[in-house]
């Protein structure tokens, strides 16, 4: 099996993932979607009751319910259709009409728009890579 293929198969069941956390009446359970989450914690648990949720998408995508399985903390739990939306964030974006970002012109080569010095390391590579796949010619 080809080593890209290997990691890609690789970061995908890193994806797919599903831990669990806590102990009873009360668990977190974490995986690559609310969905997922959500049924692997009624598979797992005795009908569960989702008190909260928590997103984290650092190099992927991770969600994490809280659940509970105990009537007391159940009662207080918020509606399951508020907290399948994910949260949405309380820090302000980029303004969409703001300024672009200034790049002085010098460190960027305007055909690509990436900074000169990577630049040239990737033409240097790409310099090598075909000089590797030339045939020598032969007399």
């Amino acid at each position: 099996m080809p080593l890209g293929q290997g990691i890609g198969q690789m970061m995908e069941a890193l994806r797919d993932r599903v831990e669990v956390s806590g102990s009873e009446p009360t668990w977190q359970v974490t995986a690559g979607s609310f969905d997922t989450a959500l049924a692997y914690a009624r598979e797992r648990f005795d009908d569960p009751v989702v008190l909260a949720r928590s997103d984290r998408d650092r190099w992927w995508p991770r969600v994490t319910l809280t659940v509970t399985t105990d009537p007391a903390l159940a009662s207080s739990a918020p509606p399951l259709e508020d907290l399948a939306r994910p949260p949405v964030s309380e820090e302000p974006g980029p303004d969409p009409a703001g300024p672009e970002p200034v790049v002085p012109e010098q460190t960027v080569r305007s055909d690509t728009g990436m900074p000169s010095a990577l630049a040239a390391i990737f033409d240097h590579q790409e310099q090598l890579r075909i000089a590797r796949q030339r045939v020598p010619d032969h007399d």
